[in-house]
């Protein structure tokens, strides 16, 4: 069973990073959406989501902010700040990792205790 979950949450998380990708897109430019950077993209982005909506599912509020840190990606969004936002993004993701491995880790402690 948690195969089809995480594959339907694969699915999801693709879909939501080609329509960020195309939305982002079409706001700034409407130049065409299959650049050179375009696989690239969809894979950092997919991967990404994928975590952001396994953050949703344990917390909506924790997965909100992960799909608004995945905002600060697009130089098109904030033209202004374009390249020194994305940081902010890697860091929450790592925190958000290290938590969930920290907590995997404490049960694994206090289960063999």
């Amino acid at each position: 069973m948690s195969k089809n979950i995480n594959f339907q949450k694969g699915l999801k998380a693709i879909l939501i990073s080609f329509f960020f990708i195309y939305l982002t897109n079409n706001m700034a430019d409407g130049n065409s959406l299959l650049t050179q950077n375009f696989f690239i993209s969809i894979s950092i982005y997919s991967v990404l989501s994928f975590v952001a909506l396994y953050g949703y599912d344990l917390n909506k509020i924790l997965g909100l902010f992960l799909f608004f840190s995945i905002s600060l990606l697009s130089p098109n969004l904030y033209p202004n700040f374009e390249g020194e936002l994305f940081p902010i993004t890697y860091v929450v993701f790592a925190l958000f990792l290290a938590y969930i491995l920290g907590i995997e880790m404490y049960k694994r402690w206090k289960t063999s205790l």
